[in-house]
């Protein structure tokens, strides 16, 4: 039975030792007993049918993840068919539905839509048989069209809800318009890249939440948490509440933990001069470490820097519907934006050394941020909510800190707007605007979860928290279009590198007495430097490599530094000038 308790310890005799299970085999058969006897239990806490869900999406998340291209194949799948029903369904509807809705456009619409569905199921199917990357090509069309669709429907979204000024939410519904919009643009921008996300963002979730739904159910049978929903009447998304509602810190801990997010009284003053004490200072450390390119000064700066606190504070002043806090929080963060971008532009200003933006690696590691930067943000952000509400964990704050970095960035800001290098300034301020979103919504989706937001405002104040966090999401969205173009462009650069390295390895041979030093590749030209001596191969045929490969003519220059090899043999004392000693 579920709820049953096996014992898994021997019994005590008077004296505090063990009775009968002193003896070596009754102590190895306690142990089996009290394995077997806990497999047992585990298995009875997962038979539910909520848990028995959460295997299934958990292992479904992991296969997805593990298993890149069949993952791909399945989802393919699952395309072809979905197109195929919604087609049949169409063609279903036009001929056999009701009288009374039975009109003549509507039927036409409906099977002309039926027809199109139908022939683009076969079309994605046939794809995926003739060709080897067949299953990607289809999902990569899918996502365009479905792209240009979200955008067309979201700009008219935004456009009737502008227009209706009497309409209710109307700022929620523009906000998710552009939303909506920004996720049209993505998918049209960068089709590969959002197919990607798509399939490994719903394996991570199905993941996590399948870990909720198991852990949910060992909740349930230990009695640890209170429990209302019936795993086997209820849904889903009530035992998704059910394990929120459970996982609630209780009032005391979320006062503890507010006191240490939000610089109120008592000694207020105290707490805000003491945060921008230490912000000032990281700024300062960040900076000179920046001028200084020293990796080691630069995490200094980011152990020190405060600035995650009223980011995490902004977050859970969100949950929980703390209007007051979460303007007080956002407007510490932008303070400290400015003021952290304008002392590092006048310390940089006055420090007397000369940076040289093109080789300093601290500055151009930060003003090219990818889609993994945002990555790395929402890991980091959801690491710094946990340690927050978990006690066990709070010293990995610091870790976290160290991860993503805030302060970095907008001292990058500074001394490139310093140097007049206002693309530099803009990229670094772009990555430091990936991470704020991505530690915002990350951290928000983590407060919910632990149990740091209250679930009564939850329900109460539904509507106001999701006003404030679809900006959040659109924010997040509109950054990623820059973000993809960089990822795009880095991807392109690596893989005309990879391209051009086998290009020069075949056209030198296996047996060749060059090594390959560098190999440069520009928009007209590829330079090719070898270390070597002999004669190369001739240069025509590696021009018409890269004309196969790459399908562009290129200009070829090869560079070839001479190797001189002087070898003296150690000397061999002869026997006449051996010397005998006694």
């Amino acid at each position: 039975m579920a709820g049953r308790r096996v014992p898994t310890t021997a019994p005590y005799d008077a004296k505090g030792g063990l009775g009968n299970g002193e003896a070596m085999g009754d102590t190895s058969r306690s142990e089996s007993d009290s394995w077997s006897a806990r497999l047992r239990h585990a298995s009875a806490s997962l038979s539910n049918p909520a848990s028995l869900k959460g295997l299934i999406l958990a292992s479904a998340g992991g296969a997805v993840l593990l298993l890149p291209g069949l993952a791909t194949a399945a989802v393919s799948a699952v395309v072809v068919i979905a197109f195929a029903l919604v087609g049949v369904l169409d063609v279903a509807f036009a001929f056999g539905a009701r009288r009374r809705v039975r009109r003549a456009g509507n039927r036409v619409w409906s099977l002309t839509r039926g027809l199109m569905s139908i022939a683009f199921a076969v079309l994605l199917g046939v794809a995926a048989f003739a060709f080897d990357a067949g299953a990607e090509i289809g999902l990569r069309l899918t996502v365009l069209l479905v792209g240009f669709y979200v955008v067309v429907r979201g700009l008219a979204f935004v456009i009737r809800a502008t227009a209706r000024r009497d309409s209710s939410h109307r700022g929620v519904r523009i906000t998710g318009g552009i939303t909506a919009v920004a996720l049209g643009v993505l998918a049209v921008v960068s089709p590969e890249t959002v197919t990607s996300a798509i399939i490994s963002g719903a394996a991570v979730v199905a993941l996590l939440l399948g870990l909720i739904l198991i852990t949910w159910g060992l909740r349930r049978d230990e009695g640890s948490a209170p429990v209302a929903a019936d795993p086997d009447s209820d849904g889903m998304l009530a035992v998704l509440w059910d394990w929120i509602v459970g996982s609630d810190i209780g009032r005391e801990r979320r006062i503890e933990l507010a006191d240490s997010l939000y610089y109120e009284s008592p000694a207020r003053l105290s707490k805000r001069s003491s945060w921008w004490v230490m912000l000032v200072l990281s700024v300062a450390i960040a900076t000179y470490a920046v001028l200084a390119d020293s990796t080691a000064v630069v995490i200094g700066a980011m152990l020190v820097a405060p600035l995650m606190m009223p980011i995490l504070g902004l977050a859970g002043a969100i949950v929980n519907g703390w209007g007051r806090r979460a303007v007080d929080s956002a407007v510490m963060v932008g303070l400290g934006v400015t003021v952290s971008i304008t002392l590092a532009y006048g310390l940089a200003a006055w420090a007397p050394v000369a940076v040289t933006f093109d080789t300093n690696t601290q500055i151009v590691s930060r003003t090219s941020p990818t889609i993994l930067d945002m990555l790395i943000a929402i890991a980091a952000g959801a690491a710094g909510a946990f340690a927050t509400v978990d006690k066990r964990v709070s010293s990995s704050i610091a870790g976290v800190a160290i991860a993503v970095a805030l302060v970095p960035p907008l001292a990058v800001v500074g001394v490139a707007l310093g140097g007049g290098r206002m693309d530099d300034a803009a990229g670094a301020f772009l990555l430091f605007l990936t991470n704020f979103v991505a530690i915002v919504l990350a951290a928000c989706a983590v407060f919910v979860l632990t149990g740091f937001a209250r679930p009564w405002a939850l329900q109460s104040r539904a509507s106001g928290i999701l006003t404030t966090v679809i900006p959040f999401v659109a924010l997040a969205l509109v950054v990623m279009v820059p973000l993809m173009f960089t990822s795009r462009g880095l991807v392109a650069t690596a893989a005309v590198d990879a391209q051009s390295q086998e290009i020069v390895e075949e056209w030198l041979g296996d047996d060749s007495p060059f090594t390959v030093e560098s190999i440069d590749v520009t928009a007209t030209e590829v330079t090719v430097s070898l270390v070597g001596a002999g004669n190369t191969p001739p240069a025509e045929q590696l021009q018409d490599g890269f004309y196969d490969s790459l399908f562009r003519r290129l200009a070829v220059t090869i560079r070839v530094t001479p190797v001189e090899v002087t070898h003296l043999p150690a000397p061999t004392p002869s026997a006449g000038l051996v010397e005998e000693r006694d």
